[in-house]
């Protein structure tokens, strides 16, 4: 009996120790979001990184969904780069924040996710950039705000070539445009592969959740990405992709 009353008193105090941790984050993170505005932010916080890695961390556990990553030594530990990668689903940046938040990638995005109840504003603070893939100007000024990032060595960039995400699993064509950010802040390109992310959403809430994958297929160093135009680079990229896909 003393045993049981023991464990109970341990669940007991784990689970509340649990819920403070999560009541504390949510607090932190309401008060926290209320200082940020619709400014460019070409350098994060630490707590905006820690709020960062906790709610994608609760997005993985709780969806009970199993990241892997593959290739993880060919990532740069000594400089910040772009990273490059098909697009399959909207958690396709939340996994590389969980299981790359050690490189500090932040990636371009269409407006509508900063809309999010204020983890759209901890994105900014993340050096999270708008895009608007229909104002000419206004996209060449995010390519210039990524670009004054990387060589303050605040972040690694990180965008999706194809601009949407492939509902069918097929990669669809790339723009070019892009590859302006590396070839302009003289950075490495990390190529990658996303697999199965469209499953998150799809898996949950069922047992087992989603198995995804982060595949580094590779990286395009500075020699590369200086001798090369950005169409050679995303054609390059895109190459590389379609043939770890099969297509």
């Amino acid at each position: 009996m003393v045993i049981l009353k023991a464990l109970l008193y341990i669940i007991i105090s784990v689970l509340g120790l649990f819920v403070g941790m999560v009541l504390l984050w949510a607090l932190t993170g309401i008060l926290y979001s209320l200082t940020v505005t619709r400014k460019v932010y070409k350098r994060s916080t630490p707590l905006a990184r820690f709020l960062g890695a906790f709610t994608t961390w609760a997005l993985c556990f709780f969806s009970r969904s199993h990241v892997k990553v593959i290739g993880e030594d060919l990532i740069p530990k000594d400089t910040r780069f772009v990273y490059v990668a098909n697009h399959r689903s909207r958690f396709d940046p939340m996994v590389v924040m969980y299981k790359l938040a050690r490189y500090r990638v932040a990636f371009i995005s269409k407006p509508s996710n900063f809309k999010i109840p204020f983890f759209g504003k901890i994105l900014r603070k993340l050096c999270f950039l708008e895009i608007d893939r229909f104002d000419p100007r206004a996209a060449m000024d995010t390519v210039n705000n990524a670009v004054d990032i990387l060589k303050a060595q605040a972040s690694s960039i990180g965008f999706y070539p194809e601009g949407t995400r492939s509902k069918d699993g097929k990669l669809g064509p790339f723009h070019g445009f892009m590859f302006r950010i590396p070839k302009s802040a003289g950075v490495p390109v990390v190529v990658a592969v996303t697999y199965d992310t469209e499953q998150i959403a799809k898996r949950f809430p069922f047992p087992g959740g989603a198995r995804v994958t982060i595949k580094i297929l590779g990286v395009l160093g500075r020699t590369f990405v200086s001798t090369h135009k950005p169409v050679e680079i995303s054609e390059t990229v895109e190459a590389m992709i379609r043939e770890e896909l099969g297509q």
